[in-house]
């Protein structure tokens, strides 16, 4: 006796979207060992439940050991201050910088799944970046997602400028060493912390276009107690002015969770020489839960190129 039978099914694509979309998710600035979180939505259009798994880069098996994937970056051109390795500085303690939770599971059809990922640094740095990917059981790809973050010892800070230090950090902590005796005005003045702002005016056709650029001073909201409202100063304004610089504001206060974009505008003065390099420097202070001095170098010239 035979029997036959009939077999018939349908395939199904899964439906997954992500939101927030895009590629990149921007934690900001944290206070050192303080963290904060953010939310990715999947959502499952599909008719069937679709299953997932969380990715992170830098616990990837296939990345290249023992720092190899950064060689070529090391030898290469990164002039570009956008530029910096998939994976950054990671944390001192070995724990992941980036946490995500969960690392996997289903949805239902119909239904959606909360991704929640932590940003929890463990020193100061302005290079911690990962790679997040999701994907799902049929192996496809339905978010590939770059994250960064920064973290500060003190709720004020300075952002922004041309890059002066390499994006690749070491993870070994700064070395312990015997400290000479001080002197009193020596533990009173605390070392400036350099930043450099190049401006480029254009020169076209016997029009001049004046240089401007942005940095950006912040004000860091904690879950510590006591943190406040932040102040910044720029020093020295009028003596700027006569070399062509202006900053707009050159003082103000800063709320937690907030900050302020500081615009530099660069118009070449009266009896400026072609290609002649003006150059200044000028203390910016600022006030929080310390008082730190940024060391603001301002460097600015005419192109005659188009950058």
């Amino acid at each position: 006796m035979t029997l036959r039978m009939t077999l018939c099914g349908e395939g199904v694509v899964p439906a997954v979207t992500t939101s927030p979309s895009g590629d990149l998710l921007d934690f900001g600035y944290v206070l050192e060992k303080d963290s904060t979180s953010q939310v990715l939505k999947l959502q499952n259009s599909s008719a069937v439940a679709v299953g997932f798994r969380v990715q992170m880069a830098s616990v990837s098996p296939s990345r290249p050991q023992c720092g190899a994937d950064r060689v070529p970056f090391l030898l290469g051109s990164y002039t570009d201050s956008k530029v910096q390795p998939t994976v950054g500085t990671q944390n001192y303690s070995g724990l992941s910088v980036f946490s995500v939770v969960p690392i996997e599971g289903s949805i239902a059809p119909g239904q959606s799944q909360n991704i929640t990922i932590t940003f929890q640094p463990d020193h100061p740095s302005v290079y911690y970046s990962d790679r997040l990917t999701i994907e799902l059981m049929n192996k496809s790809k339905v978010c590939v997602m770059d994250l960064k973050g920064a973290a500060s010892s003190h709720n004020m800070y300075l952002d922004g400028g041309d890059r002066l230090t390499v994006p690749i950090e070491s993870l070994l902590p700064p070395m312990i060493t015997s400290q000479p005796q001080l002197t009193e005005s020596a533990v009173i003045e605390k070392p400036t912390i350099p930043v450099l702002v190049t401006l480029r005016a254009s020169y076209n056709a016997g029009t001049i276009t004046p240089a401007v650029r942005m940095l950006q001073v912040g004000c860091i909201r904690s879950t510590q107690p006591s943190k406040k409202s932040g102040e910044f100063l720029w020093d020295n304004v009028a003596s700027l002015q006569q070399q062509g610089f202006s900053v707009e504001p050159s003082k103000g206060t800063v709320e937690p969770g907030h900050k302020r974009t500081i615009t530099v505008t660069w118009t070449p003065p009266s009896g400026y020489k072609p290609y002649e390099v003006v150059q200044t420097c000028v203390p910016v202070t600022l006030k929080g839960d310390e008082t730190n001095v940024y060391r603001v170098t301002l460097m600015a010239l005419v192109s005659t190129t188009a950058d």
